[in-house]
C-alpha cells in the first residue's frame, strides 16, 4: 500500500481554519517587517514615533506579535502526528517520507530567503522538524517537561546575559569596555539597517539578494536561541494534542477548551500589557532589565494568547457558530504554504525597487490596512482556486516531490 496525501474529505475543518487564522496574524506582523529591514526589530522602538504610530505598533504587539507563530507551530506538530498515524494505518513507517518532506521544505525555505524575504520561518520549521522526530516515542509526561523547558529557554538565556553583564559591570574598567562594545554594536546595526534600506528601495535584484542573506545570517544566532526553542516547544504541544486525540475529538472537549481559553486570556492580557509597555523602553540587542521583561513577557504572553485564540475558535466550532470561519478561513488554511509564500511575493512587489519601490514609505497604521486588503484578496483567490483544483500550487509541488509522484491537480467535479 502506497503513501498518499490526505483526501479533502479526510481533512479537519477546524485545523484548516486555525491555519487560515494564523496566516492573518502572521501577515499582520510580517507586513510591517517586510517594509523595513528585519534587523530593525533588534534596535527597539522609534523614539520620535507619533502617537498614531505608537498606538498602531502597540495594537500589533499586544494582539498579534508572538501569538500566531505559536499557533502555526502547534499545527505543524499536530501535522507530524497525523503523518505518523498514516504509517500505523498501512503498517509501514512514514519517517523516510516525512524526512524527505522536511528536506523539500528546507529547499523551499532557502529559495524563499534568497528570492523574497529574510524573515523566513520555513527553514527553521524544516530543521527543527528533524529534531521533533527524536521526541516521538517519549511519554506524555516527558513531552510536557521538554515543552516547558524549551519554552523557558529564551527567558533563561536572556536572564543569564543580564546577570553576567551586571556582575562584570561591578568593575569600572570592565563596565567601560562593555558599554563601549554595546554602543558600537548598536552603531554597526544602525549602519547596516541604513545600507539595507537603501538597497531594498533602490538597489538591483542581485544587491537585494546579497543584503537579504546578510540580514538572515545576522539574525541566525539570536533566532536559534530565542525563537526556535519556543517553536520546538509548540511542535511538541501540537504533537501531544494529536496523540491525546484533543484536536480530532475536539467536539467532546468543550470543558477543556473553556479552561484553556480563560486561563490563556487572563495570563495573556496581563503579560502582554507588560510586554507592550516594556518594548517602548527596550533595545533588544542591549541586554538589561527592560529587555529581560520584554523577552519573558513576549514568550509567556505569546503562548498564552495563542492558546486562548485556538481555544476560542475551537469553542465556536463546538457550538456550531463557525460558519464564517469555515467560509473564509478554511480555504486559505488549506493552501497555507502557497498563501505564506504569496504574502512574501506581494510584499516584494510592493516594497522592493524592482516593484513599486514603497520600501520604508508605509506607516504602521497603513500596514494594518494593507494587511487586511491583501488577506481579503487571498481569501477570494483561495476560494476560487480550490473550486477548480485539489491543492494550492506550492502544496501540489511539495506533495509531488514528497511522494515522488505527480499528484492529481484538477478537481474532479461530480
Amino acid at each position: 500500500m502506497e503513501y498518499s496525501p490526505l483526501k479533502q474529505s479526510q481533512r479537519i475543518d477546524l485545523i484548516d481554519a486555525l491555519r487560515g487564522f494564523a496566516l492573518l496574524g502572521i501577515l499582520m506582523v510580517n507586513m510591517l517587517l517586510m517594509n523595513q529591514p528585519v534587523l530593525t526589530m533588534t534596535v527597539g522602538p522609534d523614539p520620535d514615533a507619533s502617537l498614531v504610530q505608537i498606538m498602531a505598533e502597540s495594537f500589533i504587539k499586544f494582539f498579534f506579535e508572538g501569538k500566531f507563530y505559536v499557533i502555526f507551530s502547534m499545527l505543524f506538530g499536530f501535522g507530524f502526528y497525523i503523518f505518523l498515524s498514516k504509517g500505523k494505518d498501512i503498517g509501514k513507517s512514514t519517517l523516510p517520507v516525512f524526512r524527505r518532506r522536511l528536506f523539500i521544505l528546507l529547499l523551499i525555505g532557502l529559495a524563499h530567503i534568497g528570492l523574497l524575504w529574510a524573515g523566513d520561518i520555513l527553514v527553521y520549521y524544516a530543521l527543527f522538524g528533524f529534531l521533533l522526530i527524536l521526541f516521538r516515542k517519549l511519554s506524555d509526561k516527558k513531552i510536557i517537561i521538554w515543552a516547558t523547558v524549551l519554552a523557558l529557554v529564551p527567558t533563561v538565556l536572556y536572564a543569564i546575559m543580564v546577570l553576567m553583564i551586571s556582575f562584570f559591570s561591578k568593575s569600572p574598567e570592565i563596565k567601560a569596555v562593555i558599554d563601549e562594545q554595546m554602543q558600537q554594536s548598536v552603531l554597526d546595526m544602525n549602519q547596516f539597517i541604513e545600507e539595507a534600506t537603501l538597497i531594498y528601495s533602490s538597489g538591483s535584484f542581485s544587491e537585494i539578494v546579497s543584503i537579504r542573506f546578510g540580514e538572515y545570517l545576522s539574525l541566525l544566532g539570536s533566532s536559534l536561541f530565542f525563537f526556535c526553542p519556543v517553536v520546538l516547544a509548540m511542535f511538541l504541544v501540537g504533537y501531544l494534542a494529536g496523540r491525546k486525540g484533543i484536536m480530532v475529538n475536539y467536539a467532546n472537549k468543550l470543558r477543556l477548551f473553556k479552561k484553556i481559553f480563560w486561563w490563556g486570556l487572563v495570563i495573556g492580557v496581563i503579560t502582554n500589557v507588560f510586554y507592550t509597555v516594556a518594548y517602548r523602553n527596550t533595545i533588544l540587542s542591549v541586554p538589561d532589565g527592560w529587555g529581560l521583561l520584554t523577552s519573558s513577557m513576549h514568550s509567556i504572553g505569546g503562548i498564552s494568547l495563542g492558546l486562548c485564540y485556538i481555544s476560542g475558535l475551537t469553542i465556536l466550532f463546538i457550538r456550531g457558530k463557525a460558519g464564517l470561519m469555515i467560509k473564509y478561513f478554511v480555504p486559505i488554511g488549506r493552501m497555507a504554504l502557497t498563501n505564506y509564500l504569496l504574502q512574501s511575493i506581494i510584499a516584494a512587489v510592493l516594497f522592493h525597487s524592482y516593484g513599486f519601490g514603497l520600501f520604508g514609505k508605509v506607516e504602521v497604521w497603513q500596514s494594518i490596512v494593507l494587511t487586511l486588503i491583501v488577506f481579503a484578496l487571498q481569501v477570494m483567490f483561495s476560494r476560487w482556486w480550490l473550486s477548480q483544483f485539489q491543492f494550492g500550487p506550492f502544496e501540489w509541488l511539495w506533495r509531488s516531490l514528497t511522494y515522488l509522484k505527480l499528484q492529481p491537480m484538477k478537481k474532479i467535479l461530480l
